[in-house]
């Protein structure tokens, strides 16, 4: 300003005219810069989150990693790590780029322009001050990334407490239980917001004093700088124009120390943001680590189980070929199954379940039944023994199909609901079928042999809805069946999965999975599903405590007595 004014009271009307000129292009470059940084820090914001969604999702959702994560290692707001979380934390490292730019290049610019003026007296004062601040500032921070973890664990936890009562707001609703989840939600709510006040208030002495020391304080630190420019300034303070260029000076001198001080202060702020960036980066790694852990679990499993028992005696890998190759089993080697809390539910279990003699599976409620066959997919590690199913160790194989109780219904088309988990382009392209009309009518068959035509007719193959709202359980435990007809593997764990259709329905299914040449175990109470198998396995007291029986072949038991129908016990 003041050179604008020269140039005015002179009249110099080209030299006017190259400081407008100037001031022009600097006016554009810095129009051009500040949208440009916002525009990298989004491109950096979204690059950095995709790549590093990318590679959590990739470990989360390798084999049963999920559920490890989630149920053996209690990480429940998994998804909001994977999720908002590393969104959160991909935004604010982004935008400490131009944060970090600027102040770092306002420091050279004006340490230099300080410089020149004050010499490194000017310089010594002002870097001490800064030091000291920054020290005292250190001193007195609380401990952000504690805060800001413990604020995104509160806030998932209220976020899941929402989540939880949309699922199961048919239930909620018939008990009439509004007002009790209205409770639990309101109170993880109140200790979201207790903890940002305490937070806020421990906050509040560093914010006076990172504003006293970045923002008020420092004026009196130009002032002590200025004055000791002044006083060896070589100007004639006599003069009207010595006065002026000492003014100038000062003026120029009092700009270049604020900005320095303004851009330290940044500076000494990026403390502060990367403490509370240390929260999300704390909860990002334990996801990570627990997906690490999850893998390496997963991994070690799997190595002890790949070879079965004829290739470790023999060392041969022809053995090894020829226990793959031989009659289908599924074989128990005194096994004990543990629950992930440590509880003991199956002691020593040692039995062979022979393709085509069905295995019944009974025993009291939380006896370990359905936790057996958690093991034989590989989702909880053994507590002892060993597992093989056709000479291959515990996991997810093709020769081994899941039913639980209420089958999980996919997003997607009916047709898609049936081939689960393979996707409609995998299928045509692997070649079993040659168009998609020939699956459908392989479909259709599959559907009339759970007695659900009238589905394909109402909605059509192609149709997309919310299956699991729109289908009875009923229709779901078929849908289930169908999807087991459809992947036909040697063995079939079936969990309740007939419970809520009619008995005649449950019959066909059964002998419909025989005519298939499927092996299944079954997972009931139901005395009507003791003629399809040939052998019992009992649970007795969920202490580990079991027997296996063979089951007589003759009229159906009476309800009341249902140890008629055993035979005898074998081991």
């Amino acid at each position: 300003r003041l050179v604008l004014v020269q140039h005015v009271l002179h009249q110099d009307k080209s030299a006017f005219v190259r400081l407008l000129m100037t001031s022009v292009v600097q006016s554009l470059a810095s129009a051009i810069t500040a949208p440009s940084l916002k525009y990298l820090t989004d491109r950096l914001a979204v690059s950095w989150r995709a790549r590093l969604t990318e590679a959590l999702a990739g470990k989360f959702l390798t084999g049963n990693t999920f559920y490890s994560v989630i149920h053996l290692q209690g990480m429940k707001d998994a998804d909001q790590r994977i999720t908002r979380d590393v969104e959160r934390l991909c935004d604010d490292v982004a935008a400490l780029v131009p944060s970090m730019v600027k102040p770092i290049v306002d420091v050279c610019w004006f340490t230099w322009r300080c410089y020149t003026l004050t010499g490194l007296r000017g310089l010594a004062i002002l870097y001490s001050y800064n030091l000291l601040g920054y020290g005292f500032l250190r001193a007195v921070t609380p401990s952000l990334g504690k805060f800001a973890a413990n604020e995104f664990e509160l806030e998932g936890a209220f976020r899941y407490s929402h989540s939880r009562l949309g699922a199961a707001s048919e239930s909620v609703a018939f008990f009439g239980g509004g007002e009790r989840e209205g409770e639990s939600i309101t109170a993880r709510f109140r200790a979201l917001t207790t903890h940002i006040q305490g937070t806020s208030a421990a906050r509040l002495t560093y914010n006076v004093c990172d504003t006293y020391l970045t923002k008020h304080l420092p004026h009196s630190v130009t002032w002590i700088v200025s004055l000791l420019f002044a006083m060896d300034h070589p100007a004639d303070f006599s003069s009207t124009e010595g006065q002026g260029v000492l003014v100038r000076d000062m003026r120029y001198l009092a700009t270049a120390v604020t900005n320095n001080f303004v851009a330290f202060g940044e500076i000494l702020g990026l403390h502060k943001r990367f403490a509370e960036l240390a929260g999300g980066v704390d909860r990002v790694s334990l996801l990570l680590s627990a997906l690490e852990v999850s893998l390496s679990d997963a991994q070690a499993r799997d190595f002890s189980f790949a070879l079965p028992r004829a290739e470790a005696e023999t060392g041969t890998l022809a053995s090894y070929r020829q226990a793959l190759e031989g009659p289908p089993e599924m074989d128990f080697d005194h096994v004990d199954v543990v629950s992930p809390k440590g509880k003991l539910l199956v002691r020593n279990l040692t039995m062979e379940v022979m393709a085509g003699r069905n295995l019944l599976v009974t025993g009291p409620n939380g006896s370990g039944k359905s936790s057996i066959f958690r093991s034989l997919a590989g989702l909880w590690p053994l507590g002892a023994g060993a597992i093989t199913v056709g000479g291959r160790g515990p996991g997810l194989s093709d020769l081994v199909f899941n039913v639980p109780q209420r089958p999980y219904t996919a997003l997607g088309t009916l047709r898609e609901q049936i081939i689960y988990p393979h996707s409609l382009r995998e299928v045509l392209g692997s070649g079993q079928f040659g168009s998609r009309g020939e699956l459908d009518e392989h479909l259709d068959r599959l559907m009339a042999a759970v007695r659900l035509t009238y589905l394909v007719e109402r909605w059509g193959w192609g149709a997309v809805t919310e299956w699991g709202d729109r289908l009875s359980l009923g229709e779901q435990q078929r849908i289930g069946m169908a999807r087991l007809f459809y992947h036909a593997p040697r063995f079939a764990i079936l969990d309740e999965c007939t419970n809520a259709t009619s008995v005649d329905i449950e019959e066909s299914l059964y002998q419909h999975a025989q005519k298939m040449g499927i092996t299944l175990v079954t997972i009931s109470q139901r005395p009507a599903l003791i003629k399809f198998h040939a052998q019992e396995l009992r649970l007795i007291d969920g202490k580990g405590a079991w027997s296996l029986h063979n089951i007589a072949k003759g009229p159906p038991a009476p309800t009341s007595r249902r140890s008629s129908f055993l035979d005898s016990d074998s081991d």
